[in-house]
């Protein structure tokens, strides 16, 4: 065969790759260099076809050079097709992850392997010195660039382990942004204020990683908002849970929790928490949440106190004090004169328990009295809702639900019985508490108290078994006996 003619055909060869690769990337977008090197190829076979008419002393080295970098640039051809076909067509519809960076590596080893190849078929290289020489090289290039190196290998750690990828929010230490480029060396964050951080592979592959993206884009956020002391936290955690439900870009689910963090010097601390899938706009959502939290605590009455430790004297007024106790007084004598039990007491003996009675506070779940304890005091409850339940062996059954005006424990009060079932608080509750110290007075102080008291029990007792659910047996007195009065007497210490 003429060289002429072998000329012919390895330029026509080259134009069918080209061909072929041109159609191939307007199928599935093969990136831009590979039309440049296609070019160069064409370029150079035609300039080979040219230089094979012709006729001159370096004819012979200029053949092997433009073999030598078209066989270059077609294994580079080859290897962007083949990247192709095993990234878009194999990996992806897969759903398979493997690392950018694995690639350019296989790529870099291919290429070189091809070059030391044409070294030695094209010029007879002698490949032996060339690695004795390539080895003391590595060692002074792996000493000077040792750093460059080791972020090198970790970025191939990273990349094929997969802690984090682009589009990933990630912190690494004390840094924290989205992951927009990750390479042989670097990786690139871009922080909620717009920089650009980037972080050498190896100090990332040292640091701990937090992937807020993984394994859900949601992520629970933290605020903390202090309210005065004097307000129970059951009702100030309603207020905030309700007014950050429905800040835009928090989740509904999971919902919003509002937990005491520590009592300070000035305030009850909470710790708010709450979840967003909106990652970038952190601060503007928990902006919103703290202002919600602002405006519903204002309109809810509820003090947040100025930060700071106080001091300072002040002038009370002498009234303060007794005005704050005849208050409580009052709320008491209306809760205790519409007991059923008490009907026989004056306003003048309410009046009495009233002021040695006390006004108590229990949040959900709280336990007011537990069954089979010892009892010495009556309970009313003047705000909320309670539940009276029975336990039975391994069993606990509801009894009744209690509200506002209800009142249980008067038998232990009057008899020291112990407690014939539990009472649960179902949310904030206030009751009005009379323990047999106050009583003791009025008994002794009167002869007939005891007797009327009694009556008024057993007649209690009678309503109440006639009602189809004893509910109210379980927290007042049972079928009561003929030895009430008695055992009233010899509880108070009373003569018969």
């Amino acid at each position: 065969m003429s060289p002429a003619l072998l000329s012919a055909l390895e330029v026509a060869s080259v134009a069918a790759l080209v061909v072929a690769v041109f159609r191939l990337s307007r199928q599935s977008r093969l990136i831009a260099h590979i039309r440049f090197a296609l070019a160069g190829l064409g370029l150079l076979g035609a300039l080979l076809l040219v230089e094979s008419q012709l006729s001159h002393p370096g004819k012979e080295a200029f053949t092997k050079a433009t073999l030598a970098v078209i066989v270059v640039l077609g294994a580079y051809v080859l290897l962007q097709i083949a990247d192709h076909v095993v990234w878009e067509k194999l990996l992806k519809p897969r759903h398979i992850s493997a690392p950018r960076l694995l690639f350019d590596v296989v790529n870099a080893l291919v290429l070189a392997g091809v070059a030391l190849t044409l070294l030695k078929v094209l010029y007879s290289f002698n490949l032996t010195g060339l690695l004795v020489t390539s080895t003391v090289l590595s060692a002074i290039l792996g000493l000077s660039l040792q750093d460059v190196l080791s972020s090198v290998m970790a970025g191939i750690a990273l990349q094929m382990e997969g802690p984090i990828a682009p589009r990933d929010w990630v912190r690494v230490g004390d840094k924290e942004g989205e992951v927009v480029q990750m390479n042989w060396r670097t990786i690139t964050l871009r922080s909620r204020d717009g920089h650009h951080v980037v972080l050498p592979n190896a100090r990332v592959a040292r640091e701990d990683i937090a992937n807020y993206s993984r394994p859900g884009p949601a992520v629970m956020l933290h605020a903390t908002i202090g309210v005065a002391y004097a307000h129970p936290p059951a009702e100030v955690k309603t207020v905030l849970e309700s007014a950050l439900a429905a800040v835009p870009g928090i989740s509904a689910n999971p919902p919003v929790e509002a937990l005491v963090a520590r009592f300070a010097d000035s305030a009850v601390e909470y710790d708010l928490r709450f979840w967003t899938g909106d990652l970038a706009g952190v601060a503007g959502i928990r902006d919103a949440a703290l202002s919600r939290a602002w405006y519903a605590l204002r309109r809810a009455g509820l003090e947040i106190p100025f930060p700071q430790r106080e001091v300072a004297l002040h002038h009370v007024s002498e009234n303060r004090d007794d005005e704050r106790l005849e208050r409580r007084r009052t709320q008491s004598f209306e809760a205790l004169r519409n007991v059923e039990t008490f009907q026989p007491l004056t306003d003048e003996q309410v009046s009495g328990l009233a002021r040695h009675a006390r006004l108590e506070r229990y949040t959900a779940g709280e336990a007011l009295v537990r069954q089979g304890e010892a009892g010495r005091s009556l309970f009313v409850v003047r705000a909320g809702d309670v539940r009276v339940e029975r336990t039975d062996g391994a069993f606990t059954r509801d009894l009744a639900r209690l509200g506002p005006g209800s009142f249980f424990g008067e038998m232990s009060l009057l008899t020291g019985e112990p407690r014939s079932a539990s009472v649960v608080a179902l949310g904030e509750v206030e009751v009005v508490v009379v323990e047999k110290d106050a009583f003791s007075t009025l008994l002794h102080d009167d002869g007939h108290l005891a007797r009327a008291l009694s009556e008024a029990l057993e007649e209690r007792s009678r309503s109440q078994s006639r009602v189809e659910a004893p509910a109210a047996g379980a927290v007042g007195p049972q079928v009561i006996t003929e030895g009430l009065l008695d055992r009233i007497q010899r509880f108070f210490g009373l003569e018969g």
